[in-house]
C-alpha cells in the first residue's frame, strides 16, 4: 500500500492502473527522474504563486484595515470636534441662562423685599388681628358646644318616646333581615359559580385524559413501525457490508500480487540510485571544500581589515581623550592657582584688618552676633505680628458674640413687650365688656324700679302672675305641638325607610319568604 501511494503521489496525476504493473517497470529511470524534477518545479512554482497571492492578499487586507482605521479616526476626530463645539455652545448658552436667571432672581428679591416692607404690620394691627382671631375662635367653640348639646338633647328626647323606640327596633330588625337575605343570595351565587367552575375543569380533565390515551396509542403504533423499519434497514446494511468486505478482500489480494512485482523493480532502482548518489556526493564534497577554503581566505582578510580599522579608531579616540584630559588638568591647575591666590589675598586682607588671631576671632564673633541679632529681630517681628493678628481675631470674635447677644436680647425684649401689649389690650377689652354689662344691668334695674314706682305692687304682682300663667300655657301648647309634629315626622320617616327596605327585598330578592315578626 505504501509503494502504491508513493507511485500515485510521485507522478502528480492519476495513480497507475493496477491492471498494468509492467508499464512502470518499462519506463527508464532517467525519464522518471526528469518527470519527478519537472513535477517538483511545478509544485514549487505553484507554491511560490500561492505565496505571492497570499502576500498580495495580506497587503490588500492591511491596506483596507489601515484605510478603515484612518476613516474611523477621521470620523472620531470630527465627532470630537463637533462635540467640543456643541459643548462650548452649550456652556455659552448656560452662561447666558445663568445671567438671565441672576437678573430675574435679583428682580424677584427686590420685589419680595418691597412687598415685605409694604406688608409689614404694626404692633397695633397685630393686636387687632389677634383680638379678632380670639373672638372668632371663642364664637366657633361656643357654636360647637351648642350643636353637641342640641344633638344630645335630641337623643335624650327620642329615647324617651316609646313609639319612636318601637319604630327604631322594628327598623333595625328589618335592616338585619334584609342584610341576611343579601348575604344568603351572595353565598348561593358563589356556590353556584364554584360548582360551574368545578364542572368545567372536570370536563377539561376528562378531555385531556382521553387525548393522552389516544396519543399513547399512536406513539406505541409508531414505535412498532419504526422498530420493524429499523430491523429491515439493519438487515440490508449487514448484507451490503458482507458484500463490500468480500470485494475488498479480493481487491487486496490482487493489489498484493501487483505490489510484490513493483517492489522488486523498485529495489533494483534504489540500488542504482544509491551508487549515483555516492558519486554525486563525492563531487559535491570536493566543490564544497574548495568553496570553504575560498570563504576562509576571504573571512581572514575581512577580519584583518576590521582589526586594522578598530585599531586606528581606538588610537584616534585615545588621542582625543588624552587631549581632553590634558585640557581639563590645565583648567584644574589654573583654577587651583586662582583659588590659592584668592586665599592668599583674603589672608592678607584679614591680616590687615586683624593684627592677631584674637582680633580675627572677635570679628567673627561680632559677625555671628550681628547675624543672630538680625534673625532674632525678624523672629520678634513675626511673633509681634502673630500676636497682633490673634488679638485682632479674638477682638472681632468678641465683638460678633456681643452683637449676637445684643440682637438676641433685643428680640427677647420685643417679644416680651408685644406679649405685655397683648395682655394689656385683652385686659382693656375685658374691662370695657364688664363696664358695658354693668351699665346695661344698672339701666335695666333703674327701669324696673321706675315701673314699680308707677304701678301698684299688688296690681303688678297679679299682672305678673297672669302674664306668667299665659306664657306657660302658650309655651306648653307650643311644646306639645312640636313634640307631636316631631313624632309624626319620625314615624313617617321610619315607615318610608321600612317600605324602602321591603320594596328592595321584594324587587331584588323576589323569592324571599321571610316576614317580619310583627306581621306574622
Amino acid at each position: 500500500q505504501a509503494v502504491a501511494t508513493w507511485c500515485a503521489g510521485g507522478w502528480g496525476a492519476k495513480a497507475l492502473p493496477l491492471q498494468a504493473p509492467l508499464a512502470m517497470a518499462a519506463i527508464p529511470i532517467r525519464v522518471r527522474a526528469d518527470r519527478a524534477i519537472i513535477k517538483r518545479q511545478k509544485d514549487e512554482f505553484l507554491h511560490e504563486t500561492r505565496m505571492e497571492q497570499e502576500a498580495d492578499q495580506f497587503r490588500v487586507k492591511h491596506n483596507g484595515l489601515w484605510e478603515n482605521k484612518t476613516a474611523a479616526t477621521i470620523r472620531t476626530n470630527r465627532v470630537k470636534s463637533k462635540a467640543v463645539a456643541l459643548e462650548a455652545e452649550h456652556k455659552a448658552q448656560l452662561q447666558q441662562r445663568r445671567a438671565r436667571l441672576a437678573q430675574k432672581l435679583s428682580a424677584e428679591m427686590r420685589a419680595c423685599e418691597q412687598e415685605m416692607v409694604e406688608r409689614e404690620e404694626t404692633p397695633q394691627q397685630r393686636m387687632e388681628k389677634m383680638a379678632t382671631r380670639a373672638y372668632e375662635l371663642k364664637k366657633r367653640r361656643e357654636d360647637e358646644r351648642q350643636a353637641v348639646v342640641q344633638e344630645k338633647l335630641y337623643q335624650q328626647w327620642r329615647s324617651g318616646i316609646d313609639d319612636l323606640r318601637t319604630m327604631d327596633s322594628k327598623l333595625v330588625a328589618l335592616k338585619t333581615i334584609a342584610d341576611r337575605d343579601f348575604q344568603l343570595d351572595e353565598k348561593a351565587e358563589r356556590l353556584a359559580e364554584e360548582k360551574q367552575h368545578d364542572q368545567f375543569y372536570d370536563r377539561l380533565w376528562i378531555e385531556g385524559y382521553h387525548a393522552k390515551a389516544e396519543r399513547e396509542e399512536r406513539e406505541k403504533a409508531m414505535k412498532r413501525d419504526r422498530g420493524a423499519q429499523q430491523t429491515r434497514v439493519l438487515d440490508l446494511q449487514l448484507g451490503m457490508k458482507q458484500t463490500r468486505l468480500q470485494q475488498e478482500k479480493e481487491h487486496q489480494q490482487a493489489e498484493t500480487e501487483e505490489m510484490k512485482k513493483l517492489w522488486k523493480a523498485q529495489e533494483v532502482e534504489e540500488k542504482e540510485s544509491i551508487i549515483r548518489e555516492k558519486i554525486l556526493a563525492r563531487e559535491e564534497r570536493n566543490k564544497a571544500d574548495e568553496h570553504a577554503a575560498i570563504q576562509r581566505d576571504q573571512i581572514a582578510r575581512e577580519v584583518h581589515a576590521e582589526k586594522q580599522f578598530d585599531r586606528n579608531f581606538v588610537d584616534g579616540v585615545l588621542a582625543r581623550e588624552r587631549k581632553l584630559t590634558e585640557q581639563e588638568q590645565f583648567e584644574k591647575r589654573r583654577a587651583k592657582q586662582k583659588t590659592i591666590e584668592f586665599t592668599e589675598a583674603l589672608k592678607i586682607e584679614m591680616a590687615k584688618k586683624a593684627a592677631n588671631e584674637d582680633e580675627l576671632v572677635r570679628l567673627q564673633q561680632e559677625d555671628m552676633d550681628r547675624q543672630w541679632n538680625k534673625r532674632y529681630q525678624q523672629w520678634e517681628k513675626e511673633e509681634l505680628a502673630r500676636r497682633a493678628l490673634m488679638e485682632e481675631v479674638y477682638g472681632d470674635r468678641a465683638e460678633q458674640v456681643y452683637l449676637k447677644q445684643e440682637m438676641r436680647d433685643q428680640l427677647k425684649n420685643e417679644v416680651v413687650q408685644e406679649k405685655n401689649m397683648i395682655d394689656t389690650e385683652v385686659e382693656r377689652l375685658e374691662a370695657i365688656e364688664r363696664d358695658r354689662a354693668g351699665g346695661e344691668k344698672l339701666v335695666t334695674q333703674r327701669h324696673q324700679e321706675e315701673l314699680f314706682r308707677q304701678m301698684d305692687f299688688h296690681q303688678v304682682q297679679r299682672h305678673r302672675q297672669m302674664q306668667q300663667h299665659s306664657i306657660e300655657q302658650r309655651q306648653a301648647a307650643i311644646a306639645e305641638e312640636k313634640i307631636r309634629r316631631a313624632v309624626h315626622a319620625e314615624k313617617v320617616t321610619a315607615n318610608e325607610v321600612m317600605k324602602e327596605i321591603l320594596h328592595k327585598r321584594a324587587t331584588q330578592r323576589p323569592h324571599a319568604t321571610v316576614m317580619a315578626p310583627w306581621d306574622r
